[in-house]
């Protein structure tokens, strides 16, 4: 399953956790971290953490963070952290 340019809402929530019910990977934006929620919202696109929820409550295996800002291009790392915590386990 590949998530991507997806607006945070109860809507799409609920459709992406449908999708993504139980997959063995889930490939997730995670464009902003959750300090830039107001921007990633105007944007249309999720944070690290909305993308480490969807997949914890779709019960999938394996989640794949992909399409960063540039603004973070010297801290990934915290993209990758904040995710994982939000996911409840290891994120690539």
């Amino acid at each position: 399953m590949y998530v991507t340019d997806a607006l945070y809402s109860r809507e799409n929530r609920q459709k992406i956790v449908a999708l993504a019910h139980d997959a063995d990977i889930l490939f997730c934006e995670a464009v902003f971290l959750e300090q830039d929620r107001d921007r990633a919202t105007e944007r249309y696109h999720l944070t690290a953490r909305q993308a480490g929820l969807l997949a914890r409550e779709a019960n999938v295996k394996e989640l794949v963070l992909s399409h960063f800002s540039p603004r973070y291009q010297d801290c990934p790392e915290a993209l990758y952290r904040e995710a994982s915590e939000a996911f409840g386990g290891p994120v690539r």
